[in-house]
């Protein structure tokens, strides 16, 4: 029986959209999830349950898309993945300055009512914040990354191959201590574990790299729906496998789960990885059936729905808001003295983020339009 499922040629070339929609649905959970991390507050319940959640998925998604979209990018060549690498590494260190500045400018205001904890707390946050590596630091390192390999035209299963050796060895290289000086510094940014380091590239380099290769056989994809059809099954399977298995050795002691699927989380093996991709399909393939109208013509055309157009426009724009929105938590954690909130606020703070972030996001690029 022919195969129609796939083709010869790069027949999916378009936008494929319920991934621009799933990054953009998943900055809602960073809104949430940050307000409270950000601020130093306790998670009630709910937030720690929409956390273990969100850790098999969360910043997998957006570096899993980054590595697909090198695929269906027009400007992947490997010059153009190295100025992005290190456009990626200056943002994130000019964002350290915005979360410094954030953080100190109330300082004047609330030092002379300062508690011993909150001065405790605005030291700590503004010695961890002028080095904070997070999502663009690895970001930029993997473009670099990606771009050697494009050089080296590496095929679709040398990706696959690669991403699995980094899965299984990444544990055994992590915080290996290099004692020379500037090089073991840079390596504990790569490799390394420090107050200051959110995510490794080491640990989030098999999801750009598996990334590529489901881009290079996505473009060769003729029946996108019987594909989706197909890839849920082994996808729903294994979401089962990890979920049975977390909750039969964690499941009677949620805290061990929390602080297991945390760790998990930035320092993910190659089990957790698959789990973490399985999701994503997962999500992907609903979002697309919910939405096939965006199939049309290969493209997507801007839904009326206005919820569904803002989720594309923190897809558009989520450099920016993932800029903007936690300097805003660190200037209210400052006015109320360096000192966490409590959940309800917390969830308070997640929606003034939402709106204030919206409305310097859709200024500024208002104020580029017309520039």
């Amino acid at each position: 029986m022919k195969n129609t499922i796939f083709s010869k040629d790069e027949v999916n070339i378009g936008r494929q959209g319920e991934f621009d929609y799933l990054k953009g649905f998943f900055m809602l959970f960073i809104f949430l999830i940050h307000a409270f991390q950000a601020t130093m507050s306790p998670e009630d319940a709910v937030a720690r349950g929409i956390y273990m959640f969100a850790t098999m998925s969360g910043a997998a998604i957006f570096i899993f898309v980054m590595g697909m979209g090198t695929v269906y990018s027009k400007n992947a060549a490997p010059k153009t993945l190295c100025q992005s690498g290190v456009r990626m590494v200056v943002y994130q260190y000019l964002n350290n300055l915005a979360y410094v500045a954030a953080l100190l400018l109330p300082y004047p205001f609330v030092r002379g009512r300062l508690s011993d904890a909150g001065m405790q707390n605005f030291r700590l946050s503004v010695g961890i914040f002028l080095q904070y590596t997070n999502i663009f630091f690895i970001t930029g390192i993997i473009y670099l990354v990606l771009a050697l390999l494009r050089k080296l035209k590496m095929k679709p299963v040398g990706y696959v191959i690669l991403g699995a050796a980094v899965g299984i060895a990444a544990p055994f290289l992590y915080g290996t201590p290099v004692n020379v000086p500037v090089l073991g510094y840079v390596l504990r940014l790569l490799v390394g574990e420090a107050d200051f380091v959110s995510f490794t590239p080491l640990y989030f380099l098999s999801y750009a790299l598996f990334g590529v290769a489901f881009g290079k056989a996505l473009r060769h994809v003729a029946d996108k729906a019987a594909f989706y059809r197909r890839l849920a099954v082994p996808s729903a399977v294994m979401i089962l496998v990890w979920w049975a298995f977390i909750f039969g050795k964690y499941g009677a002691d949620l805290s061990e789960m929390y602080a297991v699927l945390t760790a998990s989380y930035t320092q993910p093996d190659l089990f957790h990885v698959a789990a973490s991709l399985s999701h994503i399909f997962a999500f992907a393939i609903l979002i697309y059936f919910i939405d096939r109208r965006g199939e049309a013509d290969g493209g997507r055309k801007e839904p009326q729905n206005p919820a569904a157009r803002q989720l594309l426009y923190y897809n558009r724009h989520i450099s920016k808001y993932y800029a903007l929105h936690v300097p805003v938590y660190l200037a209210v954690f400052g006015i109320h003295g360096y000192e966490g909130f409590q959940s309800y606020q917390c969830w308070l703070l997640a929606l003034l983020s939402i709106v204030v972030t919206g409305l310097m996001v859709r200024g500024y690029n208002h104020v580029k339009k017309m520039a």
